[in-house]
């Protein structure tokens, strides 16, 4: 199989990264223990680069714009139909977006809409696509956020977490909303507004792995730099939403390591919810030492392993204070 795919043709760049990704498996095929002559370049492999070449001269707005039209298409909306040509359309505009600059030409085109229409679609690789889309586009982008956000489409994309049928769509949905409302406080205001804690707690019940890592992820950003949502979180009963995943056996590592973070977070932040992890019903700190004992010296969870042992030093610190209360 190895040998195989070594032997496939590269997919056609669409950009200067793709060319440059295109370069490295190139140069990762060459026998380098053998010297190299640059002018026995064989025909099929001087056209192949050509025409590599040529495509960066494609031109983007004209091929986005295209985009949009085949995403505005009826197929979108009718259930039965091949849409090959609408997914294809949202591959294509994803090449580009990455760059802020072709991000905004969406924007700029009327692109927004025609995605939000998408996530109406009964074709689940639509809305997912769409949903990604809409988060690629506003990650660290204010002008995308902010246009995104007018177009009402949060509460829609809380729903779809909540309760699309396609998993990847919910992962998708997530995404999308992270990426909306993170670093941007219309943003958060508008998730508060429309209970989103909760939308993100039922998230974290959902047993999907992915949803689990983003929810959690969203949750710990969200608490770093605001406190007025701790008394909230900690009424909801995050603490021990957080410590009933920990304590689950079909959570993953990567969930343990997103879980343990927000819980420190928390703890660390709102003396109240260090309290709460203190309760002693819950067997916080067996749990943890426990995980700790499971995990210590491997390489690839150091982070999980940073988290507990400074949790584990935070609840130590309320006892060590309330035993020299009580020897005086």
């Amino acid at each position: 199989m190895e040998e195989e795919d070594r032997n496939q043709t590269p997919r056609h760049p669409r950009n200067m990264q793709g060319l440059l990704h295109f370069c490295t498996e190139i140069t990762a095929r060459e026998d380098t223990t053998q010297p190299t002559n640059i002018q026995l370049l064989d025909p099929e492999r001087r056209r192949f680069l050509e025409e590599a070449l040529s495509s960066l001269t494609v031109n983007v707005a004209k091929k986005m714009a295209e985009g949009i039209k085949i995403l505005s298409s009826e197929a979108v909306t009718m259930a039965g139909e091949d849409v090959a040509e609408q997914e294809e359309a949202i591959a294509v505009i994803e090449d580009y977006v990455d760059d802020l600059n072709h991000a905004n030409d969406l924007y700029k085109m009327g692109g927004f809409p025609v995605l939000v229409g998408c996530l109406d679609s009964p074709h689940p690789s639509l809305r997912a696509g769409a949903a990604g889309l809409m988060g690629d586009v506003c990650q660290n982008n204010p002008l995308c956020q902010e246009n995104i956000l007018t177009l009402n489409v949060l509460p829609q994309l809380l729903s779809i977490i909540d309760g699309d049928e396609d998993t990847t769509t919910r992962v998708k949905a997530m995404y999308a909303v992270s990426c909306l409302i993170r670093d941007y406080p219309e943003g958060e205001k508008a998730f508060m507004e429309a209970n989103g804690f909760s939308f993100l707690m039922r998230a974290m019940q959902s047993g999907v792995e992915k949803l689990v890592v983003k929810a959690t992820f969203l949750f710990s950003r969200l608490i770093q730099d605001n406190d007025s949502y701790k008394a909230e979180l900690l009424s909801m009963g995050y603490v021990e939403q957080l410590f009933t995943l920990l304590s689950g056996d079909e959570i993953g590592d990567i969930s343990r390591e997103h879980c343990t973070a927000a819980l420190l977070g928390l703890a660390s932040s709102y003396p109240p919810a260090l309290k709460e992890c203190m309760r002693p019903e819950l067997h916080l700190k067996h749990l943890l030492t426990t995980r700790l004992e499971e995990i210590i010296s491997k390489q690839e969870l150091q982070e999980e392993e940073g988290y507990i042992t400074e949790l584990l030093r935070l609840m130590e610190i309320p006892e060590a204070e309330g035993d020299e209360n009580n020897f005086r």
